[in-house]
Formats: structure tokens, C-alpha cells, sequence
């Protein structure tokens, strides 16, 4: 992924679940972990990763092509996805 991008919908929604913009444009500078969300709509994917300050989450985001990503929502993961 090259950029990612967020709507102002998907920013309110981002900080419902205590996650900063920067945060969730900070995974894609570090090592992830990503697939396929079978529930959603085919281009539709689920990220494990962490930022900056080694928070780590998970963020459901939209591959738009091109290399850009559209972040849709995140929450922190579980102690046992920690790992």
C-alpha cells in the first residue's frame, strides 16, 4: 500500500474507538499483517499492526487500487492477538 485515506465519516468513527487519524496512517509505515474480510464486500481487508508507539490494533480498510487504502474503522486488539 502506498497512502491511505480517510473520510470525515471514517475519522469520527476511527475516534468513537479511541484511535487517532495519525495512528491509523502510521501502520502502513511498519510490518502488518492483512486478509481477506469474508463479510464485507470482496475488497474489503482486515490489518494487524501497530503504531508508532507500538499500540497495536486492527483496522478493517478498503483497497481503492493504485496503492491507496480507505481506512473504514479500527479497535485495539485483544491481549491474546497481542502476541
Amino acid at each position: 500500500m502506498g497512502s491511505c485515506r480517510l473520510e470525515n465519516g471514517n475519522v469520527q468513527h476511527l475516534r468513537d474507538h479511541g484511535i487517532e487519524p495519525h495512528e491509523a496512517e502510521e501502520y502502513f509505515s511498519h510490518p502488518f499483517f492483512y486478509i481477506k474480510d469474508h463479510h464485507r464486500f470482496d475488497d474489503v481487508y482486515l490489518l494487524d499492526g501497530r503504531t508508532n508507539r507500538g499500540r497495536r490494533l486492527r483496522l478493517v480498510f478498503q483497497d481503492k487500487g493504485n496503492g491507496i487504502a480507505r481506512i473504514l474503522t479500527g479497535w485495539d486488539l485483544s491481549p491474546k492477538k497481542n502476541r
